[in-house]
């Protein structure tokens, strides 16, 4: 004959373990009688990464920065359009790559630090 108690004693244990859990997040709630009660939310995933995309941006202009820093202004603008007389990847590529004025910050940052090195 299986204890009644024991039962509810193990799963009153599995409830507090699940409420430890620091993943999850517990909201406490009151109930109608005054009673106060942990309820257990599970958490919702973000759907885009923002600090993944906004990482890989900074990247990809600090990169175009190092480019624009080592070949100079003329050469890289005559590279970005020969690549825009390309086909439709090129003509894309030419446009990601195109020096924004972040990328030419970066460059003017760079070129002070080589000249002084």
């Amino acid at each position: 004959m299986a204890d009644v108690n024991k039962d509810r004693f193990i799963e009153r244990l599995n409830t507090i373990q699940k409420k430890d859990d620091p993943k999850k997040r517990v909201v406490r709630k009151v109930n109608e009688d005054g009673l106060v009660v942990e309820v257990v939310k599970r958490r919702r995933r973000k759907l885009i990464p923002v600090k993944s995309i906004v990482t890989a941006a900074l990247i990809f202009v600090m990169l175009k920065g190092f480019v624009l820093a080592q070949l100079g202004e003329e050469e890289y603008q005559s590279r970005i359009e020969t690549l825009a007389k390309g086909n439709s990847m090129q003509v894309l590529a030419a446009f990601l790559l195109d020096a924004d004025p972040a990328t030419r910050v970066m460059a003017d940052g760079l070129n002070m630090v080589f000249r002084k090195a």
